[in-house]
């Protein structure tokens, strides 16, 4: 037992060496190919027009492929990675790593602090869901990172471009949105009439049952029983209406998130105290009022064709309404021909988007 407590603290503290000790990637060329997804040619091709790029804006464009992550989050990997070499200039923060892992299926694109007001996370996202992903899913793995990197360029280099593209992806989110109020809409009006049908009934039953208590042909015992049974259905109802005005509410422009959780017990306590009430008030109102009848109690008295007539009909009534590799890398990969290539002294706070496929 001794021995399995050593062996596993020694684990623990070989992980956490593992970690603290871990050595992201040294960037030394702007088209760094560790993981051999491109040729010769296309990496070529790509580090001219990155480095053209980089002398025409001081932008910083630099793309990184990698084997694997080692189990870490390509979100975590990216930042520090771009923190470590420093992406872009120091005062502009003005850098963008494209970081590839091709065993994780796995891309993200990483922006500077400088570029985050023009390329947001949702322009990152879509670049990657829209031009990178539909590439990397036919196995053309540089195409997707080409067409990528002709759009950022465009973007930063073009900013009417840029614009327009956010305004293309405001008008396919509304779209989505009203698809999306649309079907929410359509389920809230069956939530609706649902929890109106579980209230009507659970309230119809229980006006029976107080009758029949109020006249004494059921005891305590039983009215206890039953009026329990359907104060849980008529909650479970009170819960769906709540669901549909909660919603209505939040769509609005309320936010009735904090209400919700500081007040979920009280408002269930108030509907049932709410349905008790009027269930005694109707019952009462009903054999006194208007059929003059005397009230009379029993406390064990029960009339049995009652009480199961009462619970077939909780079954016949919820029946109708169910229907409703290793951590060493090398930039060997690459062409020497940019091997004088680093960071300006930019940073990134973690911007852009990530995507899988």
């Amino acid at each position: 037992m001794i021995k399995k407590i050593v062996f596993l603290v020694l684990v623990c503290f070989t992980a956490i060496g593992f970690a603290q000790g871990y050595e992201y990637p040294i960037i030394k060329d702007i088209v760094t190919d560790n993981a051999g997804i491109f040729s010769a040619e296309e990496a070529e091709s790509l580090r001219e027009k990155l480095t053209n790029f980089e002398t025409e804006t001081t932008t910083q464009l630099v793309v990184l492929t990698i084997s694997s992550l080692n189990g870490q989050t390509i979100e975590d990997f990216a930042n520090k990675t771009f923190n470590k070499n420093k992406l872009g200039q120091e005062k502009e923060d003005n850098g963008i790593l494209i970081l590839f892992s091709s065993f994780d299926r796995e891309v993200r694109i990483e922006v500077g602090y400088g570029l985050e007001p023009y390329i947001t996370d949702i322009v990152a996202k879509q670049i990657i869901e829209d031009t990178m992903i539909p590439e990397f899913k036919e196995d053309a793995h540089f195409a997707g990172i080409d067409k990528a990197t002709d759009q950022l360029i465009n973007f930063i280099k073009n900013p009417e471009a840029l614009e327009k593209f956010k305004e293309l992806i405001k008008e396919r989110d509304s779209k989505q949105d009203r698809i999306a109020n649309i079907v929410l809409s359509i389920f809230g009006f069956f939530f609706l009439i649902a929890g109106v049908f579980v209230i009507y009934q659970s309230v119809k039953t229980a006006l029976k049952i107080f009758k029949k208590f109020f006249t004494a042909d059921i005891g305590l015992i039983f009215f206890t029983i039953n009026i329990l049974v359907y104060t849980m259905y008529f909650c479970f109802g009170f819960v769906m209406l709540a669901v549909v005005i909660f919603g209505i509410l939040q769509k609005s422009g309320f936010d009735v998130k904090p209400f919700i959780a500081s007040n979920t017990v009280l408002l269930l306590c108030v509907s049932v105290g709410v349905f008790i009430l009027i269930s005694t008030v109707i019952t009462v109102v009903d054999l006194v009022v208007k059929h003059k009848t005397k009230l009379s109690f029993s406390l064990f008295k029960s009339d049995y064709n009652s009480f199961i007539t009462a619970i077939k009909s909780i079954g016949s009534t919820n029946g109708r309404s169910g229907g409703s590799s290793s951590s060493t890398y090398s930039s060997s990969g690459s062409s020497s021909s940019s091997s004088s290539f680093s960071g300006g002294g930019g940073s990134s706070g973690g911007g852009g988007a990530s995507g899988s496929w």
